[in-house]
C-alpha cells in the first residue's frame, strides 16, 4: 500500500523523464496520471523484486530514500526551484515506511491529513489514513467519553498500538506537549517523559519494524539542516499556501490558525 499528501513540484516537466525509466510493467502500472501514482511506479522500480510477498525495512527504506533523491534530481536537471513536498508511506503489511520531507532548507514539510492506525499481530492488520506529524504509542486506544473522545494509554512497557497522524488526536489538559525529538537520543527515553504526542521532524524518515520497533532516521541530503536552532527557523508559509499545514501546527508556531486545545471564539 502506498499513500502520498503533497506535491511533486512542476511534475509535467518531470513525468516524461520518469516514464522513461521505467520498465513495460510498471509503465502500465498507474491507472492515472496524478503524480502520487507515478511516485509509486519510481518507488517499485527501486527494489530488486517488486513482486516479493515481503521486505526486509532496508530495503524499503533504501527504495524510499532513492526515490526522493532521484526526484531531487531531476528537480535540479530541469532547474525547477520550487520546493516538493514528498510525505509518502509505504507497507507490505509487515514494515510500515513513512516520511516527511520538503525539498527545501528554509521551509517546514507540510503536516498532512488523516492518520494510520496499526495493530501488533502476524500482519499489520489496519491501515486507516496517511500518516505525519506526530506520532504517539501505547497499551490502549480507548474512548474514555461519548462523542469519539479517545486517548493513548501506557498501561505498561508494551507498545501494542502506534499512531501517526497529522496533529494530535487527543487533548488532554496537562498531558499534551509539543516535543522535538533530539535524533541522537533514544526514543524510548522521550517516550516515558510525555504521554501523548511527540513530532516528527522536517525531512524525516520513520519506520515502524514487524516487532513494532519506532526508527527515525534523518535525511541527509542537500536539504538537511544539522543544526537544531536553524531548523527552527524553517517557515511554515509555504506548506500553509499548498492548504497542508495542521491548525495544531501553525498554531505552534505562531501562526494564525487556532490551537485545537483553545477553539477560535466566535
Amino acid at each position: 500500500m502506498w499513500m502520498h499528501n503533497g506535491g511533486i513540484a512542476e511534475f509535467t516537466r518531470l513525468k516524461r523523464q520518469l516514464q522513461s525509466t521505467l520498465s513495460d510493467e510498471l509503465y502500465n502500472f498507474p491507472q492515472g496520471n496524478t503524480d502520487s501514482e507515478w511516485a509509486f511506479a519510481l518507488f517499485l522500480s527501486m527494489l530488486t523484486d517488486p513482486h516479493a510477498e515481503s521486505f526486509t525495512q532496508h530495503e524499503l527504506r533504501d527504495a524510499m530514500l532513492k526515490t526522493i533523491s532521484t526526484l531531487n534530481k531531476w528537480a535540479r536537471e530541469a532547474n525547477i526551484t520550487e520546493p516538493s513536498l514528498l510525505n509518502f508511506c509505504v507497507t507490505d503489511g509487515h514494515t510500515v515506511v513513512a516520511t516527511r520531507y520538503i525539498s527545501s532548507k528554509q521551509d517546514e514539510a507540510a503536516s498532512l491529513v488523516g492518520s494510520f492506525l496499526i495493530l501488533p499481530g502476524p500482519r499489520m492488520s489496519q491501515v486507516l489514513q496517511l500518516f505525519a506529524q506526530y506520532f504517539s504509542s501505547g497499551t490502549t486506544f480507548d474512548e474514555y467519553a461519548p462523542g469519539g473522545h479517545y486517548r493513548m494509554s501506557k498501561r505498561d512497557k508494551r507498545e501494542n498500538i502506534i499512531l501517526i497522524a497529522s496533529e494530535p488526536l487527543t487533548f488532554e489538559q496537562g498531558t499534551h506537549f509539543f516535543v522535538r525529538f533530539c535524533l541522537a537520543a533514544s526514543s524510548e527515553i522521550f517516550l516515558n517523559l510525555v504521554a501523548d504526542w511527540m513530532e516528527i521532524p522536517t525531512n524525516t524518515l520513520m519506520v515502524i519494524t514487524p516487532k513494532m520497533n519506532v526508527l527515525q532516521i534523518p535525511i541527509i541530503d542537500e536539504f538537511h539542516v544539522s543544526d537544531p536552532l536553524q531548523a527552527k527557523k524553517r517557515g511554515s508559509d509555504f506548506a500553509a499556501q499548498k492548504g497542508l499545514l495542521s491548525s495544531a501546527y501553525g498554531a505552534r508556531r505562531g501562526g494564525s490558525v487556532p490551537s485545537p486545545l483553545q477553539p477560535a471564539q466566535d
